[in-house]
């Protein structure tokens, strides 16, 4: 698929259907070759674009503001592409009231954990964020939380998803 291709975008995705897809993509995750575009678009339904061979993902609107992102990440721009980013973001640019679209972590949590994956509460360096991490033999998820109505509030919903697998 190239970057000019035509794909259809699924009508009416909430933020609810993606997490469902990014968990299965997650569980169904076992090496590097399962983030290769055709296995990610095959794992969420989505409609992923090829721009170059280490650079590819899908986008779209989720609710009000709010959009999702779904993006290959390589450790060097040369290297075949170990970590996907999945993120809910509004485009005001805004801190925008995330209840439209908040998944709260302990779906996250409920449905990685009995997958078998280990799960660790941990908050970053300058003790503003909480994140958790999820592991299960070589593959990891790193899932950040902010508040629904202001970043700063109780850390519920789940704002972004990194999945990463050994190189």
């Amino acid at each position: 698929m190239t970057a000019n291709s035509t794909v259809a975008e699924p009508a009416g995705l909430t933020a609810q259907d993606l997490s469902e897809r990014v968990l299965a993509l997650i569980q169904n995750v076992r090496g590097i070759g399962d983030l290769a575009p055709d296995k990610l678009r095959e794992a969420t339904g989505l409609p992923i674009v090829v721009h170059s061979a280490n650079d590819y993902g899908a986008n779209g609107p989720v609710a009000g503001v709010w959009y999702y992102g779904l993006r290959s990440m390589s450790p060097q721009a040369s290297d075949k592409p170990n970590r996907v980013l999945f993120q809910l973001s509004d485009q005001s640019d805004s801190d925008a009231d995330m209840s439209p679209v908040c998944v709260p972590i302990e779906t996250y949590e409920k449905a990685l954990t009995s997958a078998g994956f280990s799960s660790k509460k941990l908050r970053n360096r300058h003790d503003t964020q909480d994140y958790w991490e999820f592991s299960r033999g070589n593959v990891g998820a790193t899932v950040y939380v902010r508040g629904k109505r202001d970043p700063s509030d109780a850390q519920t919903c789940v704002s972004m998803v990194i999945i990463e697998t050994a190189v």
